[in-house]
């Protein structure tokens, strides 16, 4: 099983709510991937783990913040009403007024920027241009260092004494003198880190000086001093620096992902930057989302590495929601080489049968399968790379074709109303999956399985919003007090969740959690983390970084949406991307003999892609960065199978080779490949 667990176009807490008990509720399936990754888990286990969500913060702590830390983060391309309607006002000292009408009593200024990223991004160009380079450190550290880097600046700012004592006093787990710490992850122990512990101990297991830090990540002493002295120093008249940390898909598919995400937390908790204004440690996804299920605890942790278990030939079914893993997975390459395989099996049985015999049908489609193919179901809004391996289609509604509920970063939740059919037979994902329960239960009661037949009640809904009131309003925290007419009344600005009551016709939400100093923890505390370096983790990385020359970076832009299911179809985007790019540095591509607009072949032992040559100053020698989940290009070809022991994948490290395909085509030679970099007067 492949599915979605976001909302916007493809998901939403109807479609999440719709599947999810098909599949955990009612079929208690274990084997369950989802769209962008090859196991079932959280990319942020960590956070979750030291009791703290990923997304507690509001925006507007963003125009609060005395210091603003960006890691692995692109958000002036990937979060870009964010950035230029709260980062931006911060930055330019607009936000001044407000800081200071709602935080009295402290000294204010426009606020500074650290942004770690190995890579100079436009949004380093905007936040020189709109703050002044005095007030932006950019920290070009190697790629997958972050994690020293962290250690280091925990290790300084609780040597100059800057930690917020009293926040861990009252807030954190206590000191337990030889009290054994609580494993977080598979394999957790005092050797490997990611124990769940109290200050003290995270403290002595990470010390990490800044000049061996240095060694590491490359990057000057000073720098790192001056990030540690913006993150944390007191503010004149003795007050706390306000700090917030945000992250992304750098840290969140970057290496040993779970101990770089506790290192991050570890730092916001121990300067007491959670639950304050101006605070915070979250990720900037960059679409709404919308998640509600019944309890996947029967998947297990780790959970399966369902690519690896299709690869080896194991399964005989797979249904796929609204994913395609020909572009968003890694060994992709490997993965639709053995994918096609089997369903081609599963297809050529078919042909053997004549048509209208279902029994002779469904006898061949078993013999297949048992033969080692495999049977595959596509649900989705529009065609895909690996629909064209499937031997069903199912056809999706998308947003605007049904009602909708999601929310943004800020946990902003709002219902999208339908305003038109959707087309064909097509319909809202939650509506399929209950037809298809509604038929699994149909099928045991007459097969006599009564027993099993039961599990597949409840499934009797007309229309999305039955699915909404069942999932969401049931066992959604606060989700009692949300219904759709109630969401219509407030309109575009809905409310945060969760929502904690209902009053004045009005859904009272949360501006930020843990303000109230509770975590997510049974007792309340937060926990910090140990987090010792240790290398590149993921399998193969440290050898793929021997053998190949480049590192091959990769992200998202602005002017494609997400993977491009929906731009491949948008001539406007297609006319400006017919290939995914490569950002090269021009002395590279002078070695390589190209010129702008040259097709180049990206190869390592893991396969190959291709990809258009953008020139980029900015860009260090033997460093790219490619576009990443490209339908003319899928980088994810060249990026091995190597996951953390939470089979959360590592697409950031990945070094490959680059070689000349072929001059400029007409498609590319008509570009322009001018800087993107974002300035003004």
């Amino acid at each position: 099983m492949s599915m979605f667990d976001h909302g916007g176009s493809a998901g939403g807490y109807e479609n999440t709510w719709g599947t999810g008990k098909l599949y955990f509720g009612s079929m208690k399936v274990k084997n369950v991937r989802i769209h962008n990754r090859p196991a079932y888990n959280s990319e942020v286990h960590a956070t979750r783990d030291m009791g703290v969500g990923e997304l507690n913060n509001c925006y507007e702590d963003a125009e609060l913040a005395d210091t603003i830390v960006a890691i692995g983060t692109n958000p002036l391309e990937t979060q870009t009403n964010y950035f230029l309607n709260h980062w931006v006002p911060n930055l330019r000292g607009t936000s001044m007024d407000k800081k200071k009408q709602q935080l009295p009593g402290e000294a204010h200024a426009p606020a500074k920027i650290v942004i770690v990223d190995p890579r100079r991004t436009v949004t380093v160009a905007a936040c020189e241009t709109e703050a002044g380079k005095d007030n932006v450190l950019h920290l070009a550290l190697e790629s997958g260092t972050d994690l020293v880097l962290f250690n280091a600046l925990l290790t300084y700012i609780a040597e100059k004494g800057w930690v917020d004592k009293q926040f861990i006093a009252a807030h954190t787990l206590a000191a337990a003198a030889g009290a054994a710490m609580v494993p977080a992850r598979p394999g957790g122990g005092a050797a490997g880190g990611g124990e769940l512990t109290d200050f003290a101990t995270t403290l002595a297991t990470n010390k990490t000086s800044l000049e061996d830090a240095a060694k590491i990540t490359g990057l000057k002493v000073e720098d790192m001093r001056k990030a540690a002295h913006w993150i944390a120093e007191p503010k004149e008249g003795g007050k706390r620096r306000r700090t917030m940390f945000g992250y992304e898909k750098g840290i969140i598919w970057g290496n040993d992902n779970y101990r770089t995400n506790g290192a991050i937390t570890n730092l916001a908790l121990a300067t007491g930057n959670v639950g304050r204004p101006g605070g915070g440690v979250v990720r900037l996804g960059g679409h709404q989302e919308g998640y509600v299920r019944p309890s996947d605890a029967h998947v297990g942790r780790p959970a399966a590495y369902v690519d690896k278990l299709l690869i080896e030939g194991r399964g005989g079914v797979h249904h796929v929601w609204a994913c395609d893993h020909y572009k968003t997975t890694l060994n992709a390459h490997k993965f639709k080489q053995v994918y096609k395989r089997r369903t081609d099996m599963v297809k050529d049985a078919m042909n053997t049968v004549p048509w209208g015999d279902r029994k002779a049908m469904v006898d061949a489609i078993m013999v297949a399968i048992r033969q080692g193919g495999l049977f595959s179901v596509d649900v989705d809004i529009v065609p895909t790379q690996i629909g064209q391996a499937s031997h069903v289609w199912l056809p999706a509604a998308v947003a605007g074709e049904m009602n909708l509920t999601s929310m943004n970063g800020e946990r902003r939740m709002r219902l999208t109303e339908r305003y038109a059919d959707p087309p064909g037979q097509a319909k809202p994902d939650c509506l399929i999956a209950a037809a298809l329960a509604r038929a699994l239960e149909r099928v045991f009661r007459e097969q006599g399985n009564a027993k099993y037949a039961e599990q597949f009640k409840g499934y009797d809904w007309k229309s999305e919003e039955d699915a909404f009131m069942d999932g969401y309003n049931k066992h959604a925290e606060g989700g009692q007090h949300v219904t759709y007419a109630r969401l219509r009344a407030m309109g575009n600005n809905g409310f945060q969740e969760p929502a904690t009551g209902f009053r004045d016709n009005k859904i009272v939400g949360t501006q930020r959690l843990y303000a109230d100093g509770k975590f997510s923890t049974k007792d309340g505390k937060a926990r910090f983390m140990a987090t010792p370096w240790r290398g590149l983790q993921a399998a193969g990385k440290a050898e793929q970084k021997a053998k190949n020359k480049f590192l091959i970076n990769n992200g998202r832009a602005n002017i494609v949406w997400q993977n491009a299911f929906m731009d491949q179809h948008n001539d406007f985007v297609m006319d400006r991307m017919p290939f995914p790019f490569i950002e090269m540095n021009p002395d590279d591509m002078k070695e390589l003999s190209l010129q702008a607009g040259d097709l180049v072949e990206v190869y390592n032992e893991a396969g190959s892609t291709q990809a258009m040559v953008q020139p980029t100053a900015s860009a260090k020698r033997g460093q790219t960065f490619m576009l990443f989940a490209y339908p003319t290009g899928v980088q994810g070809n060249v990026i091995n199978a190597g996951v953390n022991e939470l089979v959360i994948p590592n697409y950031k490290q990945t070094w490959a080779n680059i070689r000349k395909i072929a001059d400029a085509p007409e498609v590319t030679r008509r570009l322009s490949f001018k800087s993107q970099e974002y300035r003004t007067g």
